[in-house]
């Protein structure tokens, strides 16, 4: 019998690679499309094809004539992305995932609970309205050929490198939130925390996913695809602090606005997201999949994240940009100065830069700055 075929259009992030993890454990032939940055995770058994997905002619000299039964992308973020690769696989495989948002959901109080039906997209967000946009140009095409779409709408998803914060330092360097509560140095909330977000563990995610595949009933469906854990933003980083056995009171509530204001990178999502409660009705994921669950609570997912870093040398280190910004925040809340601390004693001087122009200069200044800097170098290459 021959086993079926998945090819993963990313295949190396937080949640694409328990995907992929999952798929092999199912015992499919699995493949991956990507550019290749951190392909020395992937397993031996698992075809890559080294390509940007943005370069279609690329793409089809390294994909060729294969053929999948199923196409998950990733990686599409707006309907320009996600027409060059639906047009170019629709015709390579039977069902195409696309993996949308649950961010594209409009998030007024009288909402409520959001049905796949709810009001959409989110007019706050530009994350929302492209992944929104998405979802109608894929319904409208897809009607044209014989592929079959699932649209699959993710929340806030964790895994082993990623902790559930909704401000969040780089990928793969969220060990700077838990050195900065192991030293005393405080995280904030928004609000009170108060705002509900629903969690769901990458291993619960990936374990429910791959029952999509080849699924008559998920075949041109969208499906919020979110557990049914829900947490405060408080309670959620509560837990955190009670894990590392540190005081609950170093948590400090802002006003979103204020954040916004001090910190206006994290504008749009504070405000169009983080700030709103966001629960999902998940009934139709459950009709789906008879075989749902969700086995991971969120202190044995952060427990299993904590051993993670430490077993992994703390990933890539520490995101002194982040860790600047939050001291920046507190000082301008409390007026409590906090400065620069070598967390894994290997910091480099770079790291006590960036720290120092992100700690004292304002977020408009650095962008003046960056459009300097590119203007100079427009100018040294044009000489």
């Amino acid at each position: 019998i021959a086993k079926m075929k998945i090819l993963i259009i990313g295949g190396t992030g937080v949640l694409s690679a328990d995907i992929l993890k999952k798929s092999i454990e199912c015992g499919y032939n699995v493949s991956v499309l990507n550019r290749g940055h951190y392909n020395s995770q992937i397993p031996q058994n698992v075809t890559i094809y080294k390509a940007n997905i943005r370069d279609i002619e690329e793409v089809k000299v390294k994909v060729g004539k294969e053929k999948f039964d199923v196409v998950i992308d990733f990686l599409s973020f707006n309907v320009k992305h996600l027409q060059t690769s639906f047009e170019y696989f629709r015709d390579k495989c039977i069902q195409y995932i696309f993996i949308s948002s649950a961010c594209v959901f409009r998030r007024k109080t009288e909402d409520g609970i959001l049905l796949e039906s709810s009001p959409k997209p989110n007019n706050e967000l530009s994350y929302s309205i492209e992944k929104y946009e998405c979802e109608v140009w894929l319904r409208d095409n897809a009607k044209e050929t014989d592929c079959k779409y699932t649209i699959v709408r993710p929340y806030i998803t964790y895994g082993n490198t990623r902790i559930p914060f909704g401000i969040a330092p780089l990928a793969r360097y969220h060990w700077t939130i838990v050195a900065r509560i192991m030293n005393d140095k405080p995280m904030f909330v928004w609000d009170n925390g108060t705002a509900l977000c629903t969690l769901t563990h990458t291993e619960d995610f990936a374990y429910n996913f791959v029952q999509l595949y080849l699924n008559k009933k998920a075949f041109n469906e969208d499906i919020n695809f979110v557990g049914d854990q829900v947490y405060s933003w408080q309670e959620m980083l509560e837990t955190l602090y009670e894990l590392l056995d540190k005081d609950k009171k170093n948590i400090v509530s802002i006003p979103t606005k204020k954040i916004a204001r001090i910190l206006p990178c994290y504008k749009e999502f504070l405000i169009g997201d983080r700030s709103l409660n966001a629960v999902f009705d998940n009934t139709k994921l459950k009709e789906c999949i008879p075989n749902y669950k969700q086995n991971i609570s969120l202190k044995k997912g952060l427990e299993m994240i904590l051993i993670y870093y430490k077993e992994h040398n703390f990933l890539n280190g520490i995101d002194y940009k982040y860790d600047a910004r939050i001291d920046k925040l507190i000082k301008k809340e409390n007026g409590i100065n906090f400065d620069f601390i070598d967390y894994l004693n290997a910091h480099r001087i770079k790291d006590r830069v960036t720290y120092s122009i992100y700690r004292n200069w304002g977020e408009t200044q650095l962008n003046q700055l960056r459009i300097l800097f590119h203007g100079i170098k427009k100018i040294m290459r044009l000489k």
